[in-house]
């Protein structure tokens, strides 16, 4: 069973978390985390399913978004995806195909029809000082006690994320997890995607995913999700045209879907100060020294 705990940093900030089998998640997981983790290794996964993996804050909503258009045919927006952690297994059954996922868990955790390389994983990673500034953002369009239960300044969240005491555990170790699967899973239903990749040019990176998928479209098409997916277009016609689930209108404090903000490579350097900068670098030369990964900052 999950173990409610609470971290309070150097300056006040709070941080309630579960822990269980030493990784911690949001208290609004679904059930005791054990269970639902039992069923979700155990889910019936299908063959066009599709799975987004990524860190809280890395793009998830856009890869999402990228995938589902492709997957369907379609290029309406579709808003937030349905995520195994937050999700009943009974309801999961039910949807129907094609059916496009988003989990921030670990991939040993998947269902083992996958790490046995059935339906298709989109793995998405960002540079982990624009996550944490993008996380900041949002939890401060946040407004529920049952949600992200915390109350943090800017130095207390990035004490806590630095540490490891956060949503899903620390970047660093979910980094070196996905370092230990690209070394030995044997399965090619997964693919790696750099939101500043997808930033520098989308175009070609909708490509790659339509021939990871197994998808065929005409240019004029792939063409047409690439506009309509650009980080502008997600943060203003998407939120526009998009109706937000009641759980959305409930935790938020506009009422709004509270993902797209900027979308910039580069918008960590307007909350660190040059010394929580520098510490930080030093942190992540340390831990990043042996990673496959390689990230841009600006």
């Amino acid at each position: 069973m999950a173990e409610p705990v609470e971290f309070r940093s150097e300056d006040g900030s709070l941080m309630k978390l579960l822990k269980y089998d030493d990784r911690y998640y949001v208290t609004h997981f679904v059930g005791n985390v054990k269970d639902h983790l039992a069923a979700i290794d155990a889910m019936d996964v299908r063959e066009d399913d599709t799975f987004i993996m990524a860190y809280p804050k890395s793009g998830t909503h856009w890869a999402f978004t990228l995938a589902f258009m492709l997957r369907t045919g379609e290029t309406a927006y579709r808003g937030s995806p349905t995520f195994l952690d937050y999700t009943d297994m009974e309801t999961i059954d039910k949807l129907p195909s094609p059916r496009v996922f988003a989990t921030h868990i670990a991939f040993e955790l998947m269902p083992k029809q996958v790490k046995e390389g059935k339906g298709k994983v989109v793995a998405i990673f960002r540079n982990p000082k624009d996550v944490i500034s993008s996380l900041y953002a949002f939890l401060k369009k946040v407004d529920h006690k049952d949600f992200f239960r915390c109350h943090n300044t800017w130095e207390g969240l990035l004490e806590f994320y630095i540490e490891g005491k956060i949503y899903y555990g620390s970047w660093f170790e979910y980094m070196k997890n996905w370092d230990k699967v690209r070394r030995e899973h044997k399965g090619n239903n997964v693919m790696y995607f750099i939101y500043e990749d997808l930033i520098q040019d989308l175009r070609s990176q909708v490509q790659r995913l339509a021939l990871f998928l197994g998808v065929s479209f005409e240019t004029e098409f792939l063409d047409t999700v690439t506009k309509r997916c650009t980080f502008r277009n997600m943060a203003t016609e998407a939120t526009k045209t998009f109706t937000p689930s009641e759980q959305w209108k409930e935790f938020t404090k506009d009422k709004t879907l509270p993902i797209y903000r900027k979308g910039e490579v580069g918008d960590w350097k307007n909350n660190f100060t040059v010394a929580q900068n520098e510490h930080f670098d030093r942190v992540y030369n340390e831990k990043m020294k042996n990673s496959s990964f390689d990230f841009r900052f600006e």
